[in-house]
């Protein structure tokens, strides 16, 4: 099996929102975020007592496999007519098995396949979920990010995915290596296409009930201006952003969860990078 591994590459998607649009936002939600159906505070009772511009990863992870193979089979065909006892093809005499009023042979042959698998993944690098909207996000204003240690410059936090990338692409493998009906395997070749990380920017904002002691989070997404509930704001960053830890997969850890069989891992940019373009 030939496995050719995809370019790494980090992004950041672009905010479509400023921030005056954001936090207006936010300002409109506030009574509600903290309010409920017994009561609900006045809009000059509400207070902001902070907000926080994070990045948020997902992994995109994109591939195809094929497989070219040959088996051994028996084909039943049927008689052109009730009178057809006995067949010759090529030199060979084939005698006919009597099905009804009718006759069928029992031809072997020798069967030339080929077998195509695709398969994408939008994966949210904090819980391993899919991201129903990666693929209209991904398509959006972006920018590649060489050293990911420049993300969290200023006030900005940018988490480093639970996830990473060998978890993503070990599922990935698990779609396209299949196994497959086969005497003898001709062609047996994995490539994954893809291998993108991209950190989407998300701005939170904690409002206060002035006298309740209650807060609330709300949590909006700059590149979509979807608005949720937040649970907290983050405090520090959980894990380090470094591209050898969030790009680990390289030979020996495809070697580790592609089963059985000899594997030849190939990093092949200028190979993906040429097919692209034709």
């Amino acid at each position: 099996m030939e496995i050719t591994l995809a370019p790494e590459r980090l992004f950041l998607l672009e905010e479509r929102l400023t921030l005056d649009e954001i936090t207006q936002r936010a300002m409109d939600k506030r009574t509600s975020a903290l309010g409920s159906l017994l009561s609900k505070p006045k809009p000059e009772e509400v207070t902001l007592v902070n907000k926080q511009r994070r990045l948020e990863p997902f992994w995109h992870v994109a591939g195809h496999a094929i497989y070219v193979y040959e088996r051994n089979r028996e084909y039943s065909v049927p008689a052109a007519a009730p009178d057809v006892e006995g067949l010759t093809i090529t030199g060979t005499k084939y005698e006919g098995v009597a099905t009804g009023a009718t006759r069928a042979f029992r031809v072997p042959a020798l069967e030339h396949c080929r077998t195509e698998i695709r398969s994408e993944s939008f994966v949210y690098g904090l819980t391993g979920a899919a991201v129903a909207d990666g693929a209209q996000l991904i398509g959006g204003p972006r920018s590649e990010i060489a050293d990911p240690q420049t993300l969290a410059e200023g006030d900005t936090i940018a988490l480093p995915p639970e996830n990473r990338a060998s978890y993503v692409v070990r599922a990935l493998m698990g779609e396209l290596i299949k196994p497959v009906q086969a005497d003898k395997v001709l062609e047996e070749e994995v490539v994954l296409e893809a291998t993108d990380l991209f950190y989407r920017p998300v701005w939170a904002f904690e409002f206060t009930w002035n006298g309740k002691g209650k807060n609330a989070i709300i949590e909006i997404d700059s590149v979509t201006g979807q608005t949720r509930t937040g649970k907290a704001l983050v405090s520090q960053i959980r894990g380090a952003l470094n591209r050898d830890l969030l790009f680990d997969v390289g030979a020996d850890t495809i070697g580790l969860f592609v089963p059985g069989g000899s594997i030849a891992v190939k990093l092949a940019k200028a190979a993906i990078d040429s097919n692209k373009k034709k």
